[in-house]
């Protein structure tokens, strides 16, 4: 269910585009005293990242099988990011084993080390990815990327309660816990995919509203996010009518922890990498 999956695009926005063109306006600060209602605070989270430009980020992922295999895939992140430049180290875990690499990315460049050997993916990088994402994605991407867009798709989308949150590097927080509203997928999906809907389609997309959870830390005085976990568990067995929702079962779980905001983010591009698809080609060869 890949298109159903859209439905959480915001919360990696909130870190893939930090700084990105055009700040908006701030939010005013309320009283640590006073709960921010759900889409105030989605908005303040978000331009409180693209002010501090750049955070460290520890990602776990369960992502799922490659497409064409049951291998089951899970992933880890540990590095710092920021608008124009990615620069950690990844683990992907599998049965039987795992494999680790170096990620630099930059505006228009991807380069991963493995076994000791640089690749180089050239029309790649951040800015191209958001050049495409523009392309595809039109008002409904502007919208995430806005402080207001992202909290009204928030307010929209899930429901749940802000309340107080724990302390985290002495800063005391607000918390969010919640999953998705019922109906809120369907019309997301018709709007923004401009998709078709059976009201057998949207009757399975209420089931599977219930089978994700959403957690958010954010600083109650400074509004930078702290943490993000999404657990999604959609019922097995599922049959949609429409050709553009995927039938079955893909979970898939992720916990974002985020820290030390503000710190430059910069790399020296290696030498003599190799052509990135060969890379692709050796990994995808080895689930086959």
């Amino acid at each position: 269910m890949g298109r159903f999956s859209s439905a959480f695009a915001f919360l990696f926005v909130l870190v893939l585009v930090l700084g990105s063109a055009g700040c908006g306006d701030r939010f005013e600060q309320l009283g640590s005293g006073t709960p921010p209602t759900q889409a105030e605070l989605a908005s303040q989270a978000l331009d409180a990242l693209r002010t501090a430009e750049s955070a460290h980020v520890v990602l776990d992922a369960q992502v799922g099988a490659i497409v064409g295999t049951t291998t089951e895939l899970g992933f880890h992140f540990d590095g710092d990011i920021s608008s124009s430049r990615i620069a950690g180290d990844g683990i992907v875990r599998f049965p039987g084993g795992t494999l680790g690499a170096r990620l630099l990315v930059g505006d228009h460049d991807v380069y991963v080390r493995f076994a000791g050997t640089w690749y180089q993916a050239h029309g790649r990088g951040i800015a191209d990815a958001l050049a495409k994402a523009h392309e595809e994605g039109g008002e409904t991407l502007g919208d995430l990327l806005s402080p207001a867009g992202i909290g009204e798709q928030f307010a929209e989308l899930f429901e749940g309660e802000v309340r107080e949150g724990p302390v985290v590097d002495g800063a005391s927080t607000w918390e969010f816990e919640g999953h998705l509203r019922p109906g809120a997928v369907a019309r997301y999906l018709e709007r923004a995919e401009s998709l078709d809907l059976t009201d057998n389609d949207r009757r399975l997309l209420d089931t599977v509203s219930a089978a994700g959870r959403l957690f958010l830390v954010v600083g109650q005085d400074d509004q930078l996010p702290r943490k993000v976990e999404v657990e999604f568990h959609p019922p097995a067995g599922l049959h949609f009518d429409s050709d553009e929702l995927a039938s079955g079962n893909q979970d898939f779980s992720f916990t974002l922890e985020l820290s030390q905001f503000g710190k430059d983010v910069g790399f020296t591009a290696p030498k003599d990498a190799r052509p990135l698809d060969e890379l692709g080609e050796q990994l995808l060869s080895a689930f086959e």
